[in-house]
């Protein structure tokens, strides 16, 4: 039924940019997720997430052969595959091809889109630098606001002391790509690369790995004036200075994604495809757009933070 959408889609006049964007990202994102599970499997046998981890992810990039070739190329295709499989999402949402999917398949693909942010998250972590014990921090606070269960929630994602690290290692490296490639493992199977794609974009992210100089990581006991989270996270960083960490990190985010996941089951509430008029029918285009408006502010917040600082 989908491709039947993707044929018609494509057959209306002006719409050839958004078909190749249909067609071609997801491919390349799912080349860059192959790519970064690869590089990833590299690092698991040299990182150790106990004892002076800024010192072990070092090593890794100094002494280990090609160790900073692998490190690169699986930064750059984790961070590629995320941003592909969003624009991804936000290309279906504008489109509303929602409309289409089978019950709780939106869904899935939504929920998984949130887990590959938080593991982006727990890699931003496992560096072990300032900006990574600052995001674990905040995570641990963060998890820890939520009245009468936060401090058991926080502890099953991160752990003070010596353990730090620990299990953001175990989401980061086994449960978060199994859940995740469970989650989406109907979606992707017309989405699988042709071969020139693969290697146009395994070419791509080698060069990137070869020729763009990493990040500088900075060492946990540096000072530095204003430390910064992830770039997805900017944007929550910069609210956390104006609003309750509850609000700003937890209930706005669950209420941004509650409305994201309940939109399908609204339209097809309120008629078949959202054709026949009526209440939910009205609260659904609405609610399109506060969800649109509501991304626009936080990209702005976003992009500020991440040039003038949150």
């Amino acid at each position: 039924m989908i491709e039947e959408w993707d044929l018609l889609f494509a057959n209306k006049p002006g719409n050839s940019i958004s078909t190749g964007i249909s067609s071609y990202l997801p491919r390349l994102g799912l080349s860059a997720l192959f790519l970064c599970l690869l590089s990833g499997v590299v690092l698991t046998f040299y990182y150790r997430p106990m004892g002076n981890v800024f010192q072990n992810v070092e090593e890794i990039t100094t002494l280990v052969p090609y160790g900073w070739f692998f490190r690169q190329l699986h930064f750059a295709s984790g961070q590629l595959f995320v941003i592909l499989m969003l624009i991804h999402a936000i290309d279906h949402f504008h489109q509303k091809r929602y409309r289409l999917y089978p019950v709780g398949q939106w869904q899935r693909l939504i929920v998984s889109l949130c887990l590959c942010f938080y593991t982006l998250f727990t890699g931003f972590i496992l560096k072990g630098d300032k900006e990574g014990l600052f995001a674990a921090r905040i995570s641990m606070n963060i998890a820890g606001n939520i009245p009468s269960v936060g401090e058991p929630i926080s502890r099953l994602f991160i752990l003070p002391g010596e353990g730090l690290f620990f299990l953001p290692y175990l989401y980061h490296c086994f449960f978060l790509p199994i859940l995740i490639l469970y989650l989406i493992r109907t979606h992707i199977r017309k989405w699988f690369p042709k071969h020139g794609i693969f290697y146009a974009g395994a070419a791509g992210l080698c060069l990137y790995a070869l020729f763009v100089k990493p990040f500088v990581d900075i060492p946990p006991d540096a000072f530095v004036a204003s430390v910064k989270g992830p770039w997805f996270f900017l944007g929550i960083q910069t609210l956390l200075k104006t609003l309750p960490a509850t609000l700003a990190s937890i209930v706005f985010p669950a209420l941004f994604l509650g409305c994201v996941l309940v939109l399908p089951n609204l339209e097809k509430a309120g008629g078949k495809s959202g054709v026949e008029k009526g209440g939910l029918r009205i609260i659904s285009r609405y609610l399109h757009r506060l969800i649109v408006l509501v991304f626009f502010l936080y990209a702005l917040l976003t992009f500020k933070a991440a040039f003038w600082g949150p």
